[in-house]
């Protein structure tokens, strides 16, 4: 899809729209992720066993995409 040639004029007019959604929709994941992994009673941590999994770090909202959210790179 990326080598289409009007797909490149429109990342280049507009940003690669898709994949910052896709970076932000992870961002917003990796929160959520960590907002569930805390005990409202004690105000802590759950413990690891009852926590859920987290995907990955926590990171500030940047607004370059991930680049593991290329679209046109392997493994997408």
């Amino acid at each position: 899809m990326h080598d289409a040639p009007i797909y490149a004029q429109l990342i280049s007019e507009r940003g690669d729209i898709p994949t910052l959604v896709r970076s932000e929709a992870r961002r917003l994941q990796r929160d959520f992720e960590w907002i569930l992994s805390w005990d409202p009673s004690t105000g802590a941590p759950l413990p690891s066993s009852a926590a859920r999994p987290a995907s990955g770090t926590r990171r500030a909202f940047s607004p370059t995409p991930d680049p593991d959210d290329r679209l046109d790179t392997p493994g997408s």
